[in-house]
């Protein structure tokens, strides 16, 4: 009977780790990356915040897998999420140049991505080509920097930040910035610039923004994460999240698609 006993308490205190795992708090610590990009994450009296930061952390609850958020310069961040288990980074475009970098969650946002000039400005860019007689400045591993080098642009010039990317073009030593239409406020904002002071030009890229995973990261957590927003959308949150942060009372449809 002793021997029984101890059988079954090795079982039921198997069963009791199981359980604890399974538990919010106590699945897979993730740590995320993210940079300044209002309204998507940003950091607002020494807090993140965001669209995208807030739906995060809603997922974290919803699977039991703890975050641990770090806010700072795009292009670290962006490597750490390639090369550490764990890891990930967001918001991130879902361009085919990335497709195999990562392991995705989402979509998250979908966004058209521009040119924009100075008002007043007698430059006109009415396409990709007319793009590539002007200077772009760009922090490195931005989608729209890979997207336009993968379009074999060598006009690029790259810098460590959007801070210093929009004080270029407030000097006016880049006369054409590329930003996409979510972001242009607050990228202009950095600056003290508004959106009545640039004039739209050509649309170069239609895409969607996700949670970007490691390759390194169980694939069982990309899973998970993945159902917890697919649910997050079938029972409306996902909907009242994005009307609190964006302006427009309807969701694109394609947000709102769900694996069958």
């Amino acid at each position: 009977m002793r021997g029984a006993w101890i059988g079954l308490r090795r079982v039921l205190f198997a069963a009791g780790l199981a359980l604890l795992g399974s538990l919010p708090g106590h699945g897979q610590e993730l740590t995320l990356y993210t940079e300044e990009n209002p309204p998507l994450n940003f950091s607002r009296d020494d807090q993140l915040t965001g669209f995208s930061t807030e739906i995060i952390r809603t997922l974290s609850v919803r699977t039991g897998d703890p975050v641990r958020i770090e806010l700072g310069p795009w292009t670290r961040g962006y490597a750490k999420a390639q090369s550490e288990a764990n890891a990930g980074v967001f918001t991130t475009a879902r361009i085919p140049v990335r497709e195999a970098a990562f392991q995705w969650v989402g979509p998250l946002t979908q966004t058209l991505t521009r040119f924009y000039v100075r008002k007043g400005s007698a430059l006109r860019i009415t396409s990709l080509e007319a793009a590539r007689a002007q200077r772009l400045v760009l922090p490195r591993q931005w989608y729209s920097y890979e997207y336009l080098q993968g379009q074999g642009f060598d006009n690029l010039y790259t810098v460590t930040s959007a801070e210093t990317m929009m004080q270029m073009f407030r000097q006016g030593r880049a006369d054409v910035l590329a930003a996409s239409d979510i972001a242009l406020p607050g990228l202009l904002s950095m600056v003290g610039m508004s959106p009545d002071e640039v004039e739209a030009q050509f649309v170069f890229l239609r895409h969607e923004s996700y949670l970007a995973l490691s390759p390194q990261t169980d694939p069982a957590v990309v899973r998970r994460w993945q159902a917890a927003l697919d649910g997050l959308k079938r029972d409306g949150g996902f909907a009242m999240s994005y009307r609190r942060w964006f302006a427009s009372p309807s969701v694109p449809p394609r947000l709102l698609e769900v694996a069958p």
